[in-house]
């Protein structure tokens, strides 16, 4: 049985944020960032970086030939972006323009994400590897079958939500009882056409 102190440690959570700054930021404006994010207990903090000087930094659209500080944050208590946004405008005495928190998982920075660089071009791959594991699943026999069996059963629930018979599935019955349909046409035929 776990005492009482290790459920309490599972517990803890975390809050990461990203703090991005544009324009010039000195050490001292960093110290005053780390003194005002101990608000919510400070677990982590670092600077990830700065960017060379951009013609249009990402996040920063009314801003031109800037450079941008990105501080990656870690935080025990709870916060929220705009909630650190807010209070770091206020006492930091940064441009609205200028500031910008997000949470590193945020569709907005994935796209920032460094990806992996492949070798050679797509096509030289004779194996393929970023094509999709199977065809069938999109198109083929397998996919037919499995599309006509959905419609049916989607007609299925239509019918009994109309309150109609639905009738019962059966095997198809073929009359092999009388004689007439056990020979064929073409056996019938008493002249040759090809000759």
């Amino acid at each position: 049985m776990k005492q009482f102190k290790e459920y309490l440690q599972e517990g803890v959570k975390k809050w990461d944020f990203r703090v991005k700054i544009a324009g010039q930021f000195n050490t001292e404006g960093e110290k005053t960032l780390e003194s005002l994010l101990d608000k919510w207990k400070i677990s982590s903090f670092k600077k990830a970086g700065t960017t060379p000087v951009q013609q249009f930094p990402l996040d920063f659209p009314k801003l031109k030939n800037e450079q941008v500080n990105i501080y990656e944050v870690s935080v025990d208590y709870p916060a929220t972006t705009f909630e650190l946004s807010e209070y770091l405008l206020a006492n930091l005495k940064v441009a609205r323009e200028c500031l910008v928190v997000r949470k590193p998982g945020e569709p907005l920075e994935e796209y920032q994400e460094p990806k992996e660089k492949r070798e050679g071009a797509l096509l030289n791959d004779p194996d393929y590897k970023e094509a999709p594991n199977s065809s069938e699943q999109f198109y083929g026999e397998q996919y037919n079958t499995k599309f006509l069996k959905e419609l049916t059963d989607i007609l299925k629930l239509q019918r009994k939500e109309r309150g109609e018979v639905i009738p019962a599935e059966t095997a198809a019955k073929f009359n092999t009882d009388s004689a007439e349909g056990t020979t064929s046409v073409f056996n019938k035929v008493a002249v040759d056409p090809r000759k």
